[in-house]
């Protein structure tokens, strides 16, 4: 035990006995009394309000709880900021411990069984108080191990309910014990929870007694539910120790449904109590029944369903569909109380098996008008399960959840307000208007709703009680499951059939849903049969059939075998107690005679009431209120609207609680259960728990909705509204108004129901402000029908002269009625409540947003001329007339007026306008861009006239957002209508900028769309209109404009059909944009998108008409009538300059012109599109393309609109040269062909290819190529016309237009021979070739024929052509004989493979490659000369070699004499094929291929296959040769060059330091001679004043003087001194001198021996001044540590080079690792160099190591490479270590390593041989 200092008052605290994740246990004695206790408190210093609650529930129940073997509770205490327990101390430890530690075995069954049969006892106890204690395992159970006395602890999460509900959690928050917890506790099981829940937890801790292990064993939580669900355990029978009775008990506990478990603690112990007595008695245990005294007294009413396998099956059969990616709707349709729900609940089982989602909703008969209600429960479900796992997985649900929303999060959060938690509150969402709010709500919950949906968590959604769901949520439910392809979601819809007519919104929902095409399956369910019911009764009473019949026919005809109305008549005659148990029978009876004489209704919430009224008058008053507010309530509303306190609230439900009338939801509910607890624990308590419980209120539902009805009816009718009415003031006045908007519909429903009550005239302007809040949220959130409810109700509650007296509030409610009504579709009573207002509204201002939306309104009906005419009248009443028969002059006038606002201004500076502010201005700029939709469908000629209105408005008054769309517009004309490009691009960049300015984004999809579509390509080019596209349709699904998304998801694949994109690419983003557009009910984009994707397959060659586009995207017969019918002259465009360019490209002209004449009828409705120099361009190709078959009098027609065409071309070139300058050039070339102007023609093709494939047009570019072929074909130059043709095949095939290739290949088959022909093919292989053709010959007995064949019928075509890129990818010799072999081998069929080279004039065997005995492929590179190579059939290569001819021998038999050689007779291959490998007409190799098991194997088609392999591995096989050249040239050179520098730098040093040497010798020498003559000079001197000195005493004062002055006894100690040291100096200079000489020695042609110290020594010497201490660093320590080494036969100076390099390096790197520390850090690890030396047998080894950072790996790798250098520039030349390891390895056949780690510094280790290897 461990010893605490904790400080508890009142207690002495002794030890610390348990600390565990949340609690502490310790033994204490308490001070009142000395009593030994035992006190647990909360680990947490601030502890969530849920463990608080246990504590408080533990204490709650335990406190009453007097029995021996339960641990007496004293009292539960505050403590700091949460609870202390005091308990017992009886010296007991946890049964788990007590085994664990003591070593005890368990099987040792005397000391299992009394344990066993105690907890019994304990249980049979628990069992008659009616708690259930939902956590039963070793660790609460405890022993005293002196006196084995058994007590039970810890009733934290236990229950005073007999019954209680476990909701679908997640495993992380689920009470109890995982690995204890029983099937219905995980919530999983549609089951109840009851006193058998202890049973299987019990069972459990038998199980893990008995082995020592538990049941069942898993880290992954969903597994251990998922076992505990459906898996059985491993039976303990098996084990020899256990008796199998015993595993008989415990198996029988572990039972996964409740039934089938023993039923009472009693006929348990009875069993157990046997095991004990046979053991004790014989020692062992003998089988016999168990069981048989399993009596339960409790009346118990099975759970089972009786009658629904069929409906559950097929419920089941859905998940399983669902959960492989399909989504489904399916309905359980029933009377109430059916069991619908019931039946729904049997999926959780396999949702658990798949780890799917399982959330559910339920609609309030109450709350209709609450938008989604349903799908927020369900998804506040979901929020609470994601909120139950790991912070890590939260973060990621986090960023999933906001990457799927982007910016509009907040439009969720509105709505399911629980997302808040995950994802915090978001930047408010950009305010949107009509069907754009819409659209954006549903592709947002669509996204949303994709998280949850996908086959790791397939997602099932349970919706109840769909005859309430109000319209918003039918339309949400019509989306996901008709409209969308969500995948992996199961929608369950619950309705009462009875109670729905055909005209019900649920049933025409339905049928749309149906209509749609989309699945809706139905499961009606029926009242249970007589049988089915009696078999219930049977299973509830424990009795035979016969003797329940009776009582089953008198319950059938009372609730004609309703399910809910049968358990509740059976409840009701136990509690009445007309069923009894009979004790001394041991069964139950009841009395049919006097059950038949009660007066019992037949109708259910009658019979309902009847059971409610026997409730204690509060709890019936409680519920009544409660029903009012919806069928799930929470604690302190209920509180509000009863006017009591949270806690008497919570006690007045207790009965109804106890009797199963309604369901706690969370458990909440248990901090109220003992209400004077309460009481006390909160004034004793300074810090109060009751705000803290305030915020995790209690939440109950009722059991079912004829209990809720029931209820209510209590009320009686006439007191109902002043009931609904008085709550709703209740709540209106305890909410604070801060708060009020989010439960407004919760208040404002209340106060309607009772709204006729109310009189007072400023209580019902209230109401109707709160009314309109509620509708505006409702319309908020989609819900018009609702909105429109809630503006009625407002309006109803207004004075009749409210337009008067309440005007603002009598606007807006109008307003919002009339908005809300056009946007559910009702445009009758929108235009009723419109008239209204432009009849009242005061101001013209007040009335826009109405003639907005009436305009809106009419473009929805297909009234555009309508519409245009209410735009004319408001906007007359703003100031701005437009003509009513508008002329072209009016649109040059208008033009006119602008270009003339535009006076003095650049266009570029528009964008700094002042910002609008006048408000008849921006109301006249919305209507303008409100009409624009109604005047492109029915009034083109009035766009211009707008488009200038809102230019000129916005010059004038300043810019709003809607001038970016406006500028735009503006630009599309100029660019379209009046060829001013360059100001019409300005205006385009304009809008863009005004645009970012304010950043619009609601604008944003309409802005680029016209931009990018109608603009941009006349100046830049159209790949870069590609990006903003994609940006455009993000943006517009973001916001809701779905129109201008789908115009941009319109664009991105379009623009790149036409840029040449490869077609396989397309075809792709086709199917993408095309779902897309179809999936947000673009039609109009859809129709433009399908033609180019049905276009796409013509030219890939996927339909069966090429010149028709009809097929799987698209079917021109079909549609257009319909186009036509609609004048719908943009999409007929589209249509026909889509069949002009395939008429044109496919030669038939005559249809081309058709089709052109076509295209340009329509050019009207394409204004500034691309297509419109598209056509220009092709009808000037088709026309040139007729000129030779028209008579001469209509040729000069044909060239002059050519170069009308070209007038228009040559414009669009000048300012767009890279998309129509190739156009324009291609024109011209096939003009001055007609023209027979043959060599300006023939320039002009050369221009057009180049110039398109410049700007990578590839199409055109091929194009080009084709005419250009055609061009020198009819000039007669075949040569010239092929070189071009095949350039076209290889571009169109590039584009993958496979149905062109082909064309080619049967026009011009002599042009493309090269291609075609069979044996030889050369691909690129880094071009895609998707229609090389091949030809090939079928011989038969009867005919033969010639054929074409696609190589993709013959192979797998991607797989050769990789095979083909890896070879030519190849360039190093080795990996290219394997990688060719290895290749060949797997492509060709063979076993065997061999490549024979030629090499200096011989052949050789360079690669063999074949499949070994463990079907394995191996490759020997070993060279064999061709002449003695046993391994190949030499005849065989010699003949192919001679005559550089495949052969092919099947069998062993050939034609061709004499190569049937002695290795085929050995060997007896079945396939043999020789092939020569041959580039540019030279033999470069020979292919041997054989196969010893199968004949035939090289058949045609394989023949081909290597044959396009072997000429790529000709081209490779050279290309390696010359590698391999390069590669010794560039080594030979670089060895060159580093001799060059080694001897020009040795030079240049050597000369350097020989001159300094010598310079310094010749004045040394001068100054040590000297030297030497002064000493002994001086010496004399001194001597000689010594005896001056000695033989005059008395000097004269001038000498005195002169002597102190001079400081002659200084002088004369000290000059002899001065004269040894300078001596000294001269010796160190003859060192230095000495060093260099030695350094900068001169080698000669041949080694020398020499001192390798010397060499290292005056190598230091040099770079001594490195090595002292400076300003940032103390010295560099050297250390040396010298070898007795020989001489070394070297070249001396060299090897000084190389030392140099090596400590200079170390030098640097020393350097270098000090940067960052101080001078004090690195004084403590000083720099330091070890060089030591060594005698290694007949070598010296030199290590010089330093102790800097090191090296990585791959540096270490490189260091000795030419150039390679990690320094700075300038600071490093990668020479030096290249050079040494050149002088070490190469000139003294040495070795140089290197051995470096990071951060361990680095070692170069040198050694040389003592003797010239010619020596040795």
């Amino acid at each position: 035990m461990v010893s605490t200092q904790i400080t508890i008052p009142g207690y002495q605290v002794k030890e610390i006995i348990y600390d565990g994740s949340k609690t502490l246990v310790y033994r204490a004695i308490r001070e009142q009394d000395s009593l030994r206790v035992v006190i647990k408190l909360l680990k947490n210093p601030y502890p969530s309000f849920s463990e608080l609650v246990q504590f408080r529930n533990q204490y709650t129940i335990a406190k009453n709880l007097d029995f021996q073997g339960i641990i007496q509770t004293y009292s539960l205490e505050t403590y700091q900021n949460g609870y202390i327990l005091v308990m017992e101390d009886f010296g007991g430890i946890s049964l788990k411990d007590y085994f664990t530690h003591n070593n005890l075995q368990i099987t040792l069954l005397q000391e299992f069984l009394p344990i066993a049969v105690s907890l019994c006892d304990t249980l049979d106890f628990l069992y008659h108080q009616k708690i259930i204690h939902k956590d039963i395992k070793p660790a609460n159970i405890l022993i005293n191990p002196e006196t084995k006395q058994v007590k039970l602890i810890d009733f934290s999460i236990a229950s005073l309910l007999p019954r209680e509900t476990e909701s679908l959690k997640n495993p992380q928050v689920l009470e109890g014990t995982l690995s204890y917890i029983s099937p219905e506790q995980t919530g999983r099981m549609n089951r109840v929870i009851d006193y058998r829940t202890d049973f299987y937890s019990l069972g459990v801790t038998f199980y893990e007694l008995l082995t020592g292990q538990l049941p069942f064993q898993s880290a992954d939580l969903m597994e251990l539910i998922h076992s505990h669900i459906a898996k059985m355990p491993a039976v303990l029978g098996n084990r020899e120790e256990i008796p199998p009775v015993l595993s008989d008990i415990v198996m029988k506990l572990m039972a996964k449904n409740a039934e089938d478990r023993y039923q009472s603690a009693l006929g348990l112990k009875h069993d157990l109590e046997k095991c004990l007595e046979q053991i004790t008695e014989i020692g062992e245990i003998n089988d016999f029944e168990i069981g048989k005294r399993d009596i339960c007294d409790r009346f118990l009413i099975p759970e089972k369903l009786y009658g629904r396998e069929k409906e559950v099956e097929q419920l089941l059969a859905a998940f399983a569909r669902v959960s492989q990616g399909d989504s489904e709707l399916m309905l359980i349709a029933g009377f109430s109380g059916i069991g619908k729900t019931v039946v729904v609940n049997e999926v959780h089982k396999p949702i658990v098996k798949q780890r799917g989602y399982f959330i559910k909703g339920k609609f309030d008969q109450f709350n209709r008008n609450i938008p989604f209600s349903a799908f927020v429960q369900a998804f506040r479900d979901l929020m609470g399960q994601l909120l139950a796992e790991t912070d890590a997985q939260i973060q990621q649900w986090k960023s999933k959840i906001i990457q799927a929303l982007g910016n509009d999060g907040q439009v969720i959060i509105d709505v399911i307000p629980e997302l808040a938690r995950i994802i915090g509150q978001q930047p408010p969402a950009i305010e949107l208007s009509g069907t754009a709010a819409q659209n954006r709500f549903n592709l947002l919950f669509q996204n949303f709703l994709q998280l949850f949906t996908s086959k790791e968590h397939p997602l099932v959604i349970f919706l109840d009680d769909l005859q309430w769901a109000d319209l918003a949520s039918l339309k949400l439910i019509q989306l996901l499951i008709s409209e969308t392809n969500q995948g992996y979601l199961l929608l369950i819809g619950a309705y009462r059939d009875n109670e729905v007519s055909p005209a019900h919104p649920l049933i025409m929902t339905l049928d749309g849903i149906s209509n749609a095409g989309a699945i809706v399956n139905t499961l009606t369910l029926q009242p249970l049969s007589q049988l089915h019911l009696n078999q219930l009764v049977v299973e509830t009473l424990k009795c035979a059939e016969n003797l329940a019949f009776p009582l089953s026919q008198l319950i059938y005809r009372k609730t004609q075998g309703n399910p809910f109305f049968v358990t509740q008549f059976l409840k009701s005659l136990h509690e009445d107690e007309l069923i009894i148990f009979n004790w001394q029978e041991g069964c139950w009876e009841c009395d049919i005679a006097q059950i038949n004489q009660q007066t019992l209704t037949s109708d259910v919430v009658e019979f309902m009431v009847f059971q409610l009224q026997k409730l204690p008058e509060l709890t019936q008053q409680v519920l009544k209120l409660a029903a009012c507010i919806g069928n799930s309530f929470d604690l302190n509303t209920l509180a509000i609207v009863c006017q009591l306190s949270v806690v008497e609230t919570a006690a007045s439900l207790w009965k109804a609680l106890q009797s199963d009338f309604i369901l706690p939801q969370s458990a909440v509910y248990k901090f109220y259960q003992d209400a004077e607890e309460q009481t006390q624990l909160t004034i004793s308590n300074k810090h109060s728990l009751m705000p803290l419980a305030y915020h995790h209120t209690a939440k109950y539902k009722f059991l079912h909705d004829r209990i809720q009805q029931a209820a209510y009816s209590l009320i009686l009718e006439a007191n109902r509204q002043k009931t609904h009415l008085q709550i709703g003031r209740l709540l209106l006045q305890s909410i604070p108004p801060a708060k009020q908007g989010e439960q407004i519909f919760d208040i404002v429903n209340q106060l309607n129901i009772g709204r006729v009550l109310i009189d007072d005239i400023q209580e019902r302007n209230q109401l109707a402000q709160l009314n309109l809040i509620a509708g505006t949220k409702a319309k908020a959130a989609t819900a018009y029908t609702a909105a429109v409810e809630y503006s009625l109700i407002g309006l109803e509650l207004l004075d009749e002269d409210s337009w008067k007296k309440q005007y603002q509030l009598t606007l807006e409610l109008h307003v919002l009625v009339a908005e809300s009504a056009y946007l559910s579709g009702n445009f009758e009573q929108m235009q009723h409540f419109t008239a209204i207002i432009l009849q009242n509204a005061k101001t013209l201002l007040d009335k826009v947003s109405i003639y907005e939306i009436q305009i809106t309104a009419c473009i929805m009906q297909s009234k555009q001329i309508e519409g245009i005419q209410i735009a004319r009248s408001i906007l007359q009443q703003l100031g701005i007339n437009f003509p009513e028969q508008p002329t072209p002059l009016d649109i040059q006038q208008g033009l006119q007026q602008v270009v003339d606002n535009l006076q003095g201004k650049s266009i570029a500076e528009l964008v700094h306008l002042p910002i609008m502010t006048n408000p008849e201005n921006i109301a006249a700029m919305k209507i303008l861009m409100r009409v624009l939709p109604a005047a492109f469908q029915s009034d083109p000629v009035m766009v211009p006239l707008i488009t200038f209105a809102m230019v000129q408005l916005s010059i004038k008054y300043g810019n709003t957002p809607v001038s970016a769309y406006g500028y735009s517009l503006y630009g599309l004309l100029l660019c379209g209508a009046f060829s001013d490009i360059n100001a019409g691009c300005e205006f385009g960049k304009l809008a863009l900028g005004i645009l970012s300015k304010f950043n619009s984004s609601e604008l944003k999809a309409k802005i680029l769309t016209v931009v990018n579509a109608h603009i941009a390509h006349w100046q830049q080019h159209i790949k870069d209109t590609l990006t903003p596209a994609i940006e455009g349709y993000s943006t517009g699904l973001e916001t809701g404009d779905l129109e201008y998304a789908g115009y941009c998801a319109y664009i991105y694949p379009v623009h790149s059909f036409w840029l040449g994109k490869e077609l396989e690419i397309l075809e792709k983003d086709f199917s993408i944009y095309v779902d897309s557009l179809k999936k947000i009910k673009q039609q109009v984009a859809f129709y433009w998108s399908s033609i180019y994707y049905q276009t796409v397959f013509n030219l890939q060659g996927k339909s069966e008409n090429i010149y028709k586009l009809i097929g799987t995207a698209y079917d021109e017969e079909a549609m257009l009538i319909t186009h036509q019918k609609a004048n719908d002259l943009y999409t007929i465009n589209h249509l026909f300059v889509n069949k002009l360019f395939i008429s044109y490209l496919f030669d038939d002209y005559d249809q081309a012109l058709k089709n052109s004449e076509m295209t340009e009828q329509s050019l009207g409705g394409v204004t500034g599109l691309v297509v419109v120099p598209l056509f220009y361009f092709y009808d000037s190709l088709v026309r040139l393309a007729l000129y030779s078959r028209v008579p001469l009098s209509e040729q000069q027609a044909i060239i002059e609109k050519v170069q009308n065409n070209q007038e228009k071309m040559a414009v669009w070139a000048n300012h767009a040269p890279m998309n129509y300058l190739h156009k324009f050039n291609l024109v011209n070339a096939e003009k001055y062909r007609v023209l027979d102007r043959k060599y300006e023609a023939g320039d002009w093709y050369d221009r057009a290819i180049s110039l398109a494939k410049t700007n990578g047009y590839s199409q055109e570019e091929a194009l080009a190529n084709e005419l250009a072929a055609k061009f020198y074909l009819d000039w007669e130059k075949e040569t010239v016309a092929a070189g071009y043709m095949q350039q076209a095949y290889y571009c169109y095939s590039r584009w993958g237009a496979k149905a062109k290739t082909n064309d080619l290949e049967k026009r011009y088959p002599q042009l493309l021979k090269p291609i075609l022909q069979q044996r030889r093919i050369h691909p690129n292989p880094w071009e895609t070739i998707s229609t090389i053709v091949f030809r090939k010959t079928s011989s038969s007995a009867h005919s033969s024929t010639a054929s074409t064949s696609n190589i993709s019928e013959i192979l797998d075509f991607t797989s050769v052509l990789k095979a083909a890129q890896t070879i030519s990818s190849s360039i190093e010799l080795d990996q290219l004989l394997t990688s060719l072999t290895k290749i060949i081998l797997e492509n060709s069929g063979a076993k065997k493979s061999v490549l024979i080279l030629p090499q200096e004039d011989t052949w050789k065997i360079r690669a063999i490659t074949s499949i070994n005995s463990q079907m394995q492929i191996q490759t020997l590179l070993e060279q064999k000369l061709l002449d003695t190579c046993q391994d190949v059939p030499q005849k065989i290569i010699n003949y192919v070699t001679n005559t550089q001819q495949t052969i092919v021998i099947d069998n062993c038999q050939t034609d061709i004499p004499g190569l049937i050689s002695e290795y085929i007779l050995t060997h007896q291959p079945k396939s043999i094929l020789c092939t020569p490998i041959i580039n540019q007409g030279n033999l470069v190799g020979i292919l041997y291929l054989e196969n010893q098991l199968t004949n035939g194997v090289f058949t045609q088609e394989r023949l081909q296959v290597i044959n396009l392999l072997s000429s790529q591995a000709a081209i490779s096989l050279e290309n390696a040769r010359l590698y391999q050249k390069v590669q010794q040239a560039l080594e030979d050179l670089q060895q060159v060059q580093l001799q060059i520098v080694q001897s020009e730098k040795m030079s240049a040093l050597g000369n350097l330091v020989a001159g300094v040497a010598h310079e310094m010798n010749n004045p040394l020498g001068f100054i040590s001679a000297s030297l030497t003559q002064a000493k002994p000079t001086i010496a004399d001197i001194s001597e000689h004043l010594k005896l001056y000195q000695a033989t005059l005493p008395n000097p004269t004062e001038e000498i005195i003087d002169h002597a102190t002055e001079i400081d002659l006894d200084y002088i004369q100690e000290d000059l002899p001194k001065m004269m040894d040291a300078m001596v000294m100096a001269c010796d160190r200079l003859k060192n230095i001198s000495t060093s260099l000489r030695i350094f900068s020695r001169a080698d000669k042609d041949y080694k020398v021996p020499f001192n390798i110290h010397e060499g290292i020594n005056s190598t230091i010497l040099i770079l001594k001044h490195r090595l002292k201490a400076n300003e940032q660093r103390p010295a560099i320590e050297v250390v040396t540590d010298y070898g007795n080494l020989p001489q070394v036969e070297c070249f001396p100076g060299q090897l000084n080079q190389v030392f140099m390099n090596i400590l200079a390096n170390a030098i640097d790197a020393l350097e270098e690792a000090n940067n960052g520390r101080s001078f004090a850090e690195i004084k403590a690890n000083p720099n330091q160099i070890t060089i030591k030396t060594s005698l290694e047998g007949k070598h010296v080894k030199i290590s010089i190591a330093d102790n800097a950072l090191g090296m990585s790996a791959e540096v270490k790798d490189k260091i000795f490479e030419h150039l390679f250098t990690t320094k700075a520039v300038g600071k490093g030349t990668g020479l030096g270590l290249a050079i040494a390891r050149q002088i070490v390895v190469d000139k003294h056949s040495g070795l140089l390593e290197c051995n470096s780690s990071l951060g361990k510094g680095t070692e170069f280790i040198i050694q040389i041989p003592i003797a010239s290897l010619n020596e040795s």
